[in-house]
């Protein structure tokens, strides 16, 4: 397996390669976008270890909460050009973007119940509402012009 060249190695040996090349590279900074993807358990548990005992900076994007569970102790959210910082792990991070969007939902709330189209709304009657449906069912009975295409076929 040694002799083999590399474009000729699957995503995942592609993949081991580049973190045994990055562990013997001297750095302060490693930013890694979905580092877990095309390992294997064993090569996840093994880039787990190592960052947890890489001392420096570590950046990562990633879908896996597990691995993120595992090597996180402070998260950035980015999200509507602002970013947030958590300095907690990522249980942290979920439980204060838990409240946080409760906040915002009860925001919005209040917001649309002070909107003018929401009062416009409330203030139909009953009443209104079910003429205004009745209209338009007797509309849908009345007699139609006809099929749109039904010249082509006489």
């Amino acid at each position: 397996m040694l002799d083999r060249k590399v474009s000729f190695l699957s995503g995942g040996e592609k993949a081991r390669l580049a973190f045994c090349k990055l562990m013997v590279t001297p750095s302060t900074l490693l930013v890694l976008d979905e580092p877990t993807n095309h390992l294997d358990i064993t090569s996840k548990e093994m880039l787990e270890e190592a960052i947890n005992e890489y001392r420096g900076t570590v950046i990562t994007v990633s879908h896996d909460r597990y691995f993120i569970r595992q090597i996180v102790n402070r998260v950035l959210a980015i999200k509507d050009g602002t970013i947030q910082d958590y300095a907690g792990d990522y249980n942290y991070y979920l439980e204060k973007n838990l409240e946080a969007r409760e906040r915002e939902l009860e925001r919005e709330a209040e917001l649309e119940e002070m909107s003018p189209k929401a009062k416009s709304k409330s203030k139909m009657t009953k009443r209104g509402r079910s003429r205004r449906c009745r209209h338009a069912f007797q509309a849908a009975n009345q007699k139609s012009k006809g099929h749109k295409n039904a010249k082509r076929w006489k």
